[in-house]
C-alpha cells in the first residue's frame, strides 16, 4: 500500500461516443478509490461502451489487465457454472439436494430442493462447531472435506423453504459439493473450462500463482461503522446467527479480516466459491452483456435463454431473516430491488436487472430490458464509497440519451 503523497488520480481507458459523461463522473469521483484502484466497464447491446480504470494496484498503477478479488460476485459466477450442468441434464433444480448428495438428507433435510438451497432458503448459514478449527483469517479453510461433512450433517437454522437468509460463506461449499456430486467437477473448473477460456474472459475461481501478479491487493476497510437497525445489532453480537455465519471468533468476523485472508497466495489459489474469484470489470461487463443478449457471445453461447430465465426467475421476495434487509432472489442470482424514494439502486432503475454485488463495493449486473451488462471492481474496501452507484447512474443517463437520439431519428450519437 502506498503511504506517500500522490498527484491527483488519473482515469485511463476509453468510452464510446455519447458516454463521455461516465468518464467525467469517474474523474470527478476518482478520489473515492482511496489508496487502491478501481475499474468500471459496461456494454450496451453487445458493444463495449465504457472501459475505465484508475488508481493503484499495490505499488503499481492500475492497468487494463489488472484484476480485483470479486468477493460475493463469485457466487454469480458459481451459479452460471451450475447452469452448464442444468443444460446437460445433470442437475434438476426441483430435485432434492439429497438425490445428488445422499449424506445431505441428515437432520431432516431429505426434502430440501436444489432451488431452495440456491435461493438461500435452506437454513445452513453456519458450519457447526467452526470455532474449533476455522477462523475469519483463513485458519482451517483448506479443510474442505471436514467443512462439507459438517454442513451435510447439520440441522437447518429454520424450516427449509419458510424463509431466506443470506448464506454468506457456506453457500460456496454447498454449491461446490453439489457440482461435484452432480457433474463430477468443481464449479471453478467449469467456470474456467466452459466459460472463461472459451470466451477469452479474464476470470478465475482458484487463481493460479501465474496469474496472481495481475490481482490488485485488497486494502482492508479499517474500523467498521455500526450499521443501523437489525443488521448492526447482529454484527455487534458475536453470538448472533449473522455473526456466526461470518465465522465470528473473538469479536472479529470475515469482514474484519478480508485483506489478511485474500491477499494470501495459497488461499487465493483455493476454490472458495463464496468469494475469492478474480477478474476484470471488462470481463464482467462482457459476460453480463452476453446474458442480456440471451447468452450469446461471439459465435457461442454462455448459457441458453431458457437457462438464464430459470436461474433468474424470482423465487423469494421479502425480508432476509439474518440481516433484516430487503431481499429478492432467483436461483443463486440476486434480482434488482425496486427503487425507493425516487433513487435508483446500484444496478440501475429497472426491476428486471439481475446480478450480484460484493463486499467492498463490487458490482456485476445484467439489465436485459436495456441491453446493458456492467461490472465495477475496486481494491480499497472502504465502507462508504458511492463511486460504483454514481458510475451506474451516469451510464444510464447516457443510455437514455442514446435512446432519445434514436427516437429523434438522429441515427446515433456523433
Amino acid at each position: 500500500m502506498r503511504t506517500t503523497a500522490t498527484p491527483p488520480i488519473r482515469v485511463d481507458g476509453h468510452v464510446a461516443a455519447g458516454f463521455e459523461p461516465v468518464a467525467r463522473c469517474f474523474a470527478d469521483r476518482a478520489f473515492e478509490v482511496g489508496q487502491g484502484g478501481a475499474a468500471f466497464a459496461a456494454t450496451v447491446d453487445g458493444e463495449l461502451v465504457v472501459d475505465l480504470w484508475a488508481g493503484y494496484a499495490g505499488e503499481h498503477p492500475w492497468r487494463r489487465e489488472t484484476r480485483a478479488v470479486l468477493m460475493s460476485v463469485t457466487k454469480q459466477l458459481a451459479t452460471l457454472a451450475l447452469g452448464r450442468l442444468i443444460e446437460r441434464g445433470q442437475l434438476d433444480v426441483e430435485a432434492p439436494v439429497a438425490h445428488y448428495w445422499p449424506e445431505f438428507a441428515a437432520a431432516g433435510k431429505a426434502a430440501v430442493t436444489v432451488a431452495e438451497l440456491l435461493a438461500h432458503m435452506a437454513g445452513l448459514v453456519v458450519v457447526p462447531g467452526y470455532e474449533s478449527f476455522l477462523g475469519p483469517d483463513g485458519t482451517g479453510w483448506d479443510q474442505r472435506d471436514e467443512i462439507v461433512d459438517r454442513l451435510a450433517r447439520s440441522r437447518p437454522a429454520w424450516s427449509a423453504g419458510s424463509a431466506s437468509g443470506y448464506h454468506a460463506l457456506t453457500m460456496g461449499w454447498l454449491v461446490d459439493e453439489l457440482a461435484e456430486r452432480a457433474g463430477g467437477r468443481s464449479v471453478g473448473s467449469i467456470l474456467r473450462d466452459e466459460i472463461a477460456r472459451p470466451f477469452q474472459l479474464d476470470l478465475d475461481l482458484g487463481t493460479p500463482r501465474s496469474s496472481q501478479r495481475l490481482v490488485a491487493p485488497i486494502i482492508g476497510p479499517g474500523a467498521r461503522p455500526n450499521p443501523p437497525g437489525r443488521l448492526g445489532d447482529g454484527l455487534q453480537d458475536p453470538g448472533s446467527l449473522l455473526s456466526r455465519s461470518l465465522f465470528a471468533v473473538d469479536g472479529r468476523t470475515l469482514h474484519d479480516s478480508v485483506d489478511v485472508l485474500l491477499n494470501d497466495q495459497d488461499r487465493l489459489a483455493m476454490e472458495l466459491p463464496f468469494g475469492n474469484a478474480t477478474g476484470t470489470a471488462r470481463s464482467l461487463a462482457v459476460l453480463n452483456g452476453a446474458l442480456a443478449a440471451g447468452g450469446r457471445l461471439g459465435n457461442g453461447s454462455v448459457l441458453r435463454p431458457a437457462t438464464i430465465e430459470l436461474l433468474t426467475r424470482e423465487r423469494f421476495h421479502g425480508t432476509d431473516c439474518l440481516t433484516g434487509l430487503p431481499a429478492r432472489w432467483g436461483l443463486g442470482i440476486r434480482r434488482n430491488l425496486p427503487a425507493t424514494r425516487g433513487a435508483t439502486s446500484s444496478w440501475g432503475p429497472h426491476e428486471s436487472a439481475f446480478g450480484f454485488d460484493g463486499l467492498g463495493g463490487q458490482i456485476s449486473f445484467t439489465d436485459p430490458g436495456a441491453g446493458v451488462g456492467a461490472g465495477f471492481v475496486r481494491s480499497n474496501f472502504t465502507w462508504t464509497s458511492e463511486l460504483g452507484r454514481r458510475l451506474v447512474d451516469s451510464l444510464y443517463s447516457c443510455v437514455r440519451e442514446r435512446c432519445a437520439a434514436c427516437r429523434r431519428g438522429v441515427g446515433g450519437l456523433h
